[in-house]
């Protein structure tokens, strides 16, 4: 990380707002790239945009309670967090508006048989995740940071200060447990052990 990044994270961290919008500019092409790859999840014809997405991500991050990133890698995660707030505010918005939850495309099942990606209701997948993360609240983040947040299973272990291998642990009893709760007539294979769940 930058030392000039550095420096302006701490000052963020003491409540200094104009060096939280000095780290956005810095890492805006990050974040549009998060944003991007957020919006490449959902339905084609989705109203938001990448620059909205990361707009609305920032505003809320620096409205309220002044945030606490330790790195550039752990503001990208809180950021992550932010962006994935406002798609399910959208959908929310959208499902009174017309009646009908937006759709998004879930990479819990990349290595399935069959395609890669499966449209699911934004406002089911909330609801299940939440579920999940009142039973294991650690898990729930490593979903929230891989899948939502783009990040790797080296970074997630960095910012929850946990081996790889738990992460891979969590991220693969993570997936066999949403699977099941959003495809109940669907088998998980974890194609590193080759074990059905």
């Amino acid at each position: 990380m930058k030392p000039e990044l550095e420096t302006l994270l701490g000052k963020w961290r003491e409540g200094d707002k104009a060096a939280g919008e000095q780290v956005v500019e810095i890492v805006y092409a990050d974040l549009r790239k998060l944003a991007a790859y957020f919006l490449s999840h959902e339905r084609p014809g989705h109203t938001l945009l990448p620059t909205d997405l990361v707009n609305e991500a920032y505003l809320r991050l620096t409205s309220g309670k002044p945030v606490n990133p330790r790195n550039r890698t752990h503001f990208i995660a809180l950021a992550a967090r932010q962006m994935r707030r406002v798609l399910i505010d959208h959908a929310r918005r959208q499902k009174a508006l017309k009646r009908n939850d937006t759709m998004m495309t879930l990479a819990l099942f990349e290595g399935q048989h069959g395609p890669k990606s499966h449209i699911e209701s934004v406002l089911a997948v909330e609801e299940i995740l939440q579920e999940f993360e009142l039973l294991e609240p650690r898990a729930a983040q490593v979903v929230e940071y891989r899948v939502f947040g783009g990040l790797t299973e080296k970074d997630i272990a960095e910012l929850l200060d946990l081996s790889v291998p738990t992460i891979k642990r969590d991220w693969t009893f993570a997936r066999a447990w949403l699977i099941r709760k959003l495809r109940p007539d669907q088998r998980f294979t974890d194609s590193s052990t080759q074990a059905t769940v």
